[in-house]
């Protein structure tokens, strides 16, 4: 990842810092940096409302699927590929993603480089149960800038080697990764997969606080017998007790708890890996299963509309 990838990454994630935008008047010396923050303005308010009122996760699409030739039996290692479909999602910093082609994650080769000359998985790389001998590994996805359009610039430095050039584009991209973890889970009944992110506890963002266990805790005492009085069954009250102190009040309630990198990436699909009995890695399709239904997701008005119509009398 170039520098420039890594500073529009940080700067997507900076919310505490407030947002200014270029004045323009008669007769003042505007240079690149004006150009820049005025686009950069425009950008970052569209990628707060997402982040704040829409939320993250999948609007459509971006399937992950397996992809591998018949084998001869579950202890062939062949070639087997993961392919996440087109589709359109918000990653956990607020920034649309837009995949128009398939993309092919070669998961026989990412076995290969992070396990052993053996093919033995590596317990300190992470995702390994014991309980049941798997492996388990998640597909995540987030927004990335690719520079593109080179263009000849004046040189900036005394006897440049070569041709000094710049990228006069930046095309919206899709980065895919694959990492392992084991999924955690309180309740069995979700065992082994895991909760779907919609059951997960309730937070003002993907990366912003954490709403209070009791809502009623962190209320006055007359917000405490209004919320007693006027309780509902939906339980829509408690729903925006819990949304209003769910930042805090100190003056870092808008800072990331995370790192940026982890904030903007989000779930695809687990993926589950059943190895040899002494943790040999095997790439074989009849060792895998894929879940795509714990992912969080976007629903539009329209997804909505169409729902309610299909189940209404």
């Amino acid at each position: 990842m170039t520098a420039m990838q890594d500073q529009s990454l940080i700067g997507d994630g900076q919310f505490e810092t407030p947002l200014k935008r270029v004045v323009f008047e008669p007769g003042m010396l505007l240079g690149v940096e004006a150009t820049s923050s005025e686009q950069d303005y425009h950008r970052r308010r569209l990628v707060r409302h997402q982040y704040w009122l829409h939320g993250y996760g999948t609007v459509s699409g971006l399937v992950v699927s397996l992809e591998a030739d018949q084998p001869e039996n579950a202890d062939q290692h062949i070639l087997t590929k993961l392919i996440v479909s087109p589709g359109v999602g918000i990653d956990g910093l607020g920034r649309e993603v837009s995949s128009y082609e398939p993309y092919c994650i070669n998961l026989k080769d990412w076995l290969e480089a992070h396990s052993d000359k053996e093919r033995i998985w590596q317990v300190g790389n992470g995702g390994f149960d014991g309980s049941d001998n798997s492996l388990w590994l998640k597909v995540v996805f987030r927004y990335q800038e690719q520079p593109t359009g080179l263009q000849p610039v004046m040189a900036t430095k005394i006897n440049a080697g070569t041709d000094p050039v710049q990228p006069s584009r930046l095309k919206d991209c899709i980065l895919l990764e694959l990492t392992p973890e084991k999924p955690l889970f309180d309740d069995l009944a979700f065992a082994p997969w895991g909760p779907p992110a919609y059951l997960e506890p309730l937070r003002a963002g993907h990366a912003h606080g954490h709403a209070p266990a009791d809502p009623a805790d962190a209320l006055n005492p007359d917000e405490k017998t209004y919320l007693s009085a006027h309780a509902d069954a939906d339980g829509l009250l408690n729903l925006n007790a819990a949304m209003l102190h769910a930042l805090g009040t100190g003056k870092s309630a808008l800072d990331m708890l995370v790192k940026e990198t982890e904030a903007a990436q989000t779930l695809l699909a687990r993926i589950r890996i059943q190895l040899n009995p002494d943790r040999k890695v095997v790439s074989n399709p009849q060792r895998v299963q894929i879940n795509n239904l714990l992912r969080p997701f976007v629903a539009t008005p329209q997804q909505l509309i169409s729902l309610h119509r299909s189940v209404a009398p």
